[in-house]
């Protein structure tokens, strides 16, 4: 059976040629995503890696937002799904970014705890 498969290639290729595939699929998941980070007044577009986690996230937004890590709270917008589900808190420290299926155009808001 696999001799047949074979030579049935091979004659395949003699009469039509190598032919290139019809589309090139890439199943990697993506690695960094070009968010708009809101908090307050500000805008500002960043783009995150999605390997680390929401903590590592608090950490890097701390320059950009003058909050400690603990008196920020996160939001992420899906823009597909805002109007379905609204916004979801970013509660877990350890949870990864890309559990979030966080794509480009997305947005996070950056709220400061209130006590």
């Amino acid at each position: 059976m696999v001799v047949h498969l074979f030579s049935r290639y091979h004659e395949l290729v003699a009469q039509y040629g190598v032919l290139e595939p019809l589309a090139v699929v890439d199943l990697r998941p993506q690695s960094r995503a070009k968010v708009e980070v809101h908090f307050e007044d500000k805008v500002e577009v960043m783009n995150i890696r999605l390997d680390q986690t929401v903590g590592d996230l608090k950490k890097h937004l701390r320059t950009v937002v003058q909050l400690s890590t603990n008196n920020m709270r996160l939001y992420y917008i899906d823009q597909d799904m805002v109007n379905t589900f609204g916004p979801e808190e970013m509660r877990y420290s350890m949870r990864a970014l890309h559990s979030f299926s966080i794509r480009d155009g997305d947005e996070i808001h950056v709220e400061p705890k209130t006590k």
